[in-house]
This record gives C-alpha cells, sequence and structure tokens, in this order.
C-alpha cells in the first residue's frame, strides 16, 4: 500500500492515511470531527505533492470510493 493512500475530506478538513495513520484511523478521525466527507483512494504515496480542488485530490487514477455521512448527535435534554 505504499504506491497509494486515502484521501478523506470534510467541508471543513482534509486528512490522509500515511505511516503512522490506517484507514480505520482516518475513518475516525474524520467521523469525530463531525461532517459528512468524501473518500477517495489515490495511486501515488501520501508523500506525493498534488494539488486538491473541490475537496478532491487532482491525481489520474483517483477513485472517488463514497460519501460518508456522519449522524448528527443528539442534543442533552
Amino acid at each position: 500500500m505504499k504506491d497509494q493512500h486515502f484521501f478523506a475530506a470534510s467541508a471543513m478538513q482534509w486528512a490522509t492515511t500515511n505511516e503512522t495513520r490506517d484507514l480505520p484511523a482516518l475513518l475516525d478521525l474524520m467521523n469525530k470531527d463531525g461532517y459528512n466527507y468524501n473518500l477517495f483512494s489515490v495511486p501515488v504515496p501520501h508523500t506525493t505533492d498534488y494539488d486538491i480542488k473541490m475537496f478532491q485530490p487532482q491525481v489520474a487514477g483517483a477513485e472517488w470510493l463514497g460519501t460518508f455521512t456522519v449522524p448528527k448527535k443528539k442534543a442533552r435534554k
């Protein structure tokens, strides 16, 4: 998996997998942020420089894997 990584982006932040953050940790990070996000598979190492436009990695062969909906937290009564 070193020649690819995962990229997640919400309206508030973006993050990638790397040598210390695997896919489950990336998903946890994005879920804790509380905003819906898109997930992409990017066919280059995470250290590669590339543009991000409209919350999407601009890399040939990048694949959109889906939109993840984060459940809204219920207000405390």
